[in-house]
């Protein structure tokens, strides 16, 4: 593998840690193998199954966080930096969860907030007990381009691209904490104001009684890196990836940068093969949350088209800053049976 194809495979396994990038809420319904087909089409936009919920962020001071801790769970936030006019950086920052070691912690939902000028906020957990762990400590921070800048034995726990981001898992799905869990905030932020801004944000922990998590959600990342798209063109690019155990979709979400048009998705193999489910039209409309978690037998899988419109006088490639481009299919799973919380990775490279 060449330093390129090394690069953006480490990148993409960091950038899988982000579980979905964007917004989520949904009608949760029965479980089953014809269940989450969906509507054929969402071109027109909107987030299938919900909505995102007010905005605290909307109309709040430039450099504030609006969002207010729940009132069952906690909040975490960021110390922050200041980021200068013209500026274009990643910071990880360490951050640790209340409570003592012994305390479990259940989440069914997350919502997370970031001040203005925000490009995206991953948020990861060190593995309790690693390595990773053992050498951080809250108030740690460094410029970064990935969030395992601390280490590699993490795993995800949620993200946004967006200021305001609501993640609420189906019923009986979420997420497992400890008390003193050490969390790293992977937070980007391109300053295009003429003043200097404050990079913060925000996490709320929404807990839930141990019952009302009977699965682990888990994500997947499907990756087309080969999307080169020449100065003033515009050109779409397909890929294909499957799943490599049986799993339950709930939600598909899109990522790409400003230059992204169109974003298709189909289902791959099984009696579905070639059936559209959603078209995005740019990249600000990034979700599409099944009417019911659909069933995708192993080796079945999705194929998903970018289109890139490069209005630039550079040929845009797949790269991690805001004046690059992405071609990425992100989702959330979880398994069909429940106790079992095995999680292979979900992960497929196209180059």
């Amino acid at each position: 593998m060449n330093a390129f194809h090394d690069r953006m495979s480490r990148v993409a396994a960091a950038m899988l840690l982000s579980l979905s990038l964007a917004a989520c809420t949904g009608s949760t319904g029965g479980l089953g193998d014809d269940a989450g087909s969906g509507p054929a089409s969402s071109s027109g936009g909107a987030t299938s199954g919900g909505s995102e919920g007010v905005n605290p962020q909307a109309d709040c001071p430039s450099g504030e966080l609006c969002l207010k801790a729940p009132s069952a769970g906690f909040q975490v936030q960021t110390v922050g930096d200041q980021i200068q006019p013209g500026e274009d950086v990643e910071f990880c920052e360490v951050v640790e969860l209340p409570g003592d070691p012994d305390e479990t912690y259940y989440v069914s939902e997350f919502e997370l907030a970031m001040t203005t000028f925000s490009h995206h906020l991953i948020v990861v957990a060190a593995l309790p007990g690693s390595a990773t762990e053992a050498n951080i400590k809250a108030g740690d921070k460094k410029k970064c381009f990935t969030p395992d800048a601390f280490g590699g034995e993490i795993s995800s726990v949620t993200g946004s691209q967006k200021p305001y981001h609501r993640e609420l898992f189906p019923d009986g799905v979420g997420k497992v904490f400890h008390g003193g869990q050490k969390l790293i905030f992977d937070y980007h932020y391109f300053n295009a104001s003429k003043a200097p801004v404050q990079a913060r944000g925000a996490v709320n922990f929404h807990l839930v009684e141990a019952s009302h998590v009977q699965r682990i959600a888990h994500s997947f990342g499907f990756y087309n890196f080969d999307i080169k798209t020449p100065p003033q063109t515009t050109k779409s690019f397909e890929a294909t990836c499957g799943f490599t155990r049986d799993v339950l979709v709930q939600k598909l979400t899109r990522h790409t940068h400003q230059w992204g048009r169109d974003f298709s998705v189909a289902f791959a193999g099984g009696a579905k093969d070639g059936s559209h489910i959603w078209t995005s039209p740019d990249y600000e409309v990034t979700e599409f949350v099944f009417d019911e978690p659909v069933l995708m037998s192993k080796g079945t899988g999705f194929t998903f088209t970018c289109e890139f419109e490069n209005t630039t006088a550079e040929t845009l490639k797949f790269g991690i800053t805001a004046a690059d481009e992405m071609c990425i299919l992100f989702g959330t799973w979880f398994t069909p049976v429940v106790g079992d919380d095995s999680a292979a990775e979900q992960r497929c490279d196209a180059y």
